[in-house]
């Protein structure tokens, strides 16, 4: 027919063949399927899977949903890793694009525990056509010690077997007499040493606590003060209180300060230590810039409590050498009683009769 104009068609494509339009519809329907199918999710990644106690680990996380799909607030790991002890902790990285909505954090965590280590697996919820659906992190475990290689075992010993007939008496029993007696006498010099020097490890950890502190100032960005602080505090309470300061939360050390007692650690002296750690907790953790001003006077802080405490631990350590001097002098054993009982006589006996 004449004017008639003709309706476009794709490549490949002819009207004689209606399979292939059946086989585009199809297509583009499985696409969609598997779009709407891909949901939410959290991807969870840490480098390296092996380290030592002590060090750092970089843990990645991100957040990810597909557009269209809506989540009651913004995704945040933080509540999540608080327990841990972070080092680092930059500004999260958001992103969006024609397929969903991208929240990456990146933390570094450091290992204060030997053996597998376990990382939080963060969760979030997102709605989409069909509802609200969770997604939640993998499980990622990370290797905390020595590396896992096979023991590198000594070659074994042979076997005994009884001397020959007319061989000489064995004098080893004496070469094992002699090392254990030279054996108990080093340990006896190590125990006593050991002793004499108890007096002076409050003052060695007073030394070191300077000495971060006085590092602590010196970094230029305040969370880094405030962690180098942080450590700074809790290796002097373990010192002279004799636990694991560096490896414990704020928790941690409270309980452990609770559980050894007004005896050793006066009750003000708990409650300022822990008062000391959470605002330092907080403001490493702070959405905001921080400013050095603040983490300057927490420092100050820090300093005067620990004088407080190591002012008191030298007044009861004076108070003993004193009240054992004064018993060496004029005790119940000194000269003083011996002369007393020196002036003293048997009773006389009666004579015997006839």
């Amino acid at each position: 027919m004449a004017g008639a104009v003709a309706s476009p068609q794709l490549p490949g494509w002819s009207p004689a063949v209606p399979g292939k339009r059946v086989s585009v519809f199809a297509a583009l329907l499985l696409l969609g399927a598997l779009a709407a199918a891909e949901g939410p999710r959290v991807e969870l990644s840490a480098t390296p899977a092996q380290v030592a106690v002590g060090e750092t680990v970089a843990v990645d996380v991100t957040y990810a949903w597909p557009r269209g799909w809506t989540v009651a607030g913004e995704p945040d790991p933080g509540a999540d890793f608080r327990p841990l002890f972070i080092t680092a902790a930059p500004p999260p990285e958001r992103s969006s694009d024609g397929e969903g909505e991208r929240r990456r954090f990146r933390y570094r965590v450091a290992a204060t525990r030997s053996g597998a280590w376990a990382l939080p697996r963060p969760a979030f919820t997102a709605t989409g056509p069909a509802g609200a659906v969770r997604a939640q992190a993998a499980e990622t475990i990370v290797q905390v010690g020595t590396e896992s290689a096979p023991p590198d075992l000594p070659a074994a010993r042979p076997p005994l077997v009884r001397p020959p007939a007319g061989a000489g008496p064995d004098r080893r029993p004496w070469w094992w007499l002699a090392g254990g007696s030279l054996a108990a006498a080093g340990l006896f010099a190590w125990w006593a040493l050991r002793r004499r020097r108890q007096a002076a490890v409050a003052a060695s950890a007073l030394q070191i606590f300077a000495a971060e502190s006085a590092q602590a100032r010196q970094a230029g960005d305040a969370r880094e003060v405030g962690t180098r602080l942080s450590l700074a505090v809790r290796r002097y309470a373990g010192s002279v209180w004799g636990f694991d300061g560096p490896g414990q939360t704020t928790r941690e050390v409270a309980a452990t300060l609770r559980r050894l007692g007004p005896a050793r650690v006066a009750e003000d002296e708990a409650a300022a230590l822990g008062r000391l750690l959470g605002r330092l907790d907080d403001l490493r953790w702070c959405a905001g810039e921080v400013p050095v001003e603040a983490m300057a006077e927490l420092a100050t802080l820090a300093e005067a409590w620990v004088g407080g405490v190591q002012r008191r631990l030298d007044a009861e350590a004076a108070a003993r050498a004193a009240a054992k001097g004064g018993r060496t002098k004029g005790g119940p054993g000194g000269s003083a009683g011996g002369a007393e009982r020196g002036d003293e006589r048997p009773p006389v006996q009666p004579p015997r009769a006839g």
